[in-house]
């Protein structure tokens, strides 16, 4: 089973391009947020993250970050999470249709 605040701590990482502002993000330590991302890929036995400048994911990385937003989106549906709080919405559109 997933730990939920272990992918917080990678989905912060990817949408801030930062450990720093993931870490101010989750109001927790850079370190803490390093130790969290270790923890997961230990956990999975798979990098989720390339550390470069700025930090990347890995494929499985993308596929666990786009879990957790659809898990919050469910979990909004439902009525179970912050009803102030913005979810976003992932669209697809084909390159022709936005020609």
């Amino acid at each position: 089973m997933l730990n939920y605040d272990l992918l917080a701590a990678l989905a912060a990482v990817i949408e801030e391009g930062s450990f720093e502002r993931a870490a101010q993000r989750l109001c927790i330590t850079q370190s803490a947020v390093s130790q969290r991302i270790k923890q997961l890929e230990s956990r999975l036995g798979q990098a989720a993250l390339l550390r470069s400048s700025p930090p990347q994911p890995t494929a499985f990385g993308r596929q666990l970050h786009n879990h957790l937003r659809q898990v919050e989106q469910m979990e909004q549906q439902l009525g179970l999470g912050d009803p102030l709080e913005a979810v976003p919405i992932r669209l697809t559109v084909n390159a022709d249709s936005l020609a």
